[in-house]
């Protein structure tokens, strides 16, 4: 079952997109930055909700997949939901025309294993394992 943990933004320049979130929600709503190393970008963790909150993402090199989405303009990035069954959920999205693109160990989740999935419509979708 999937569990909505939070919502990717990505932000451009980081301290910026933290003060204006700071803005919105109290200051301690808001995460350390956290470096990424397999996707090459610095995140951090906003809640917004009792264990759900926005993660912005800020690219660290050209060579981050997400950099050609913010020379694009995109700001919406993924949606992040937990899952108890990893493989299982993977398994059943793909049953249901999901594209898995990739499978990696996250430093925002304690070495967790984490995965990106395309919909059939187009949308980004991160699965997070749970501890």
């Amino acid at each position: 079952m999937l569990q909505l943990h939070h919502i990717g933004v990505l932000a451009k320049d980081m301290e910026e997109a933290i003060e204006s979130y700071k803005g919105i929600f109290s200051a301690s709503s808001v995460s350390e930055i956290i470096y990424i190393s397999s996707q090459e970008v610095n995140v951090c963790f906003v809640k917004i909700q009792s264990e759900i909150f926005i993660e912005l993402v800020q690219p660290t090199s050209e060579a981050s997949p997400v950099q050609k989405l913010i020379k694009k303009g995109f700001t919406y990035y993924h949606n992040g939901y937990t899952v108890q069954h990893f493989d299982r959920e993977i398994e059943l999205l793909e049953k249901k025309n999901y594209k898995l693109l990739s499978v990696f160990n996250s430093e925002a989740f304690n070495n967790r294993r984490c995965a990106f999935l395309m919909s059939p419509v187009m949308h980004l979708v991160e699965l997070i394992e749970t501890a």
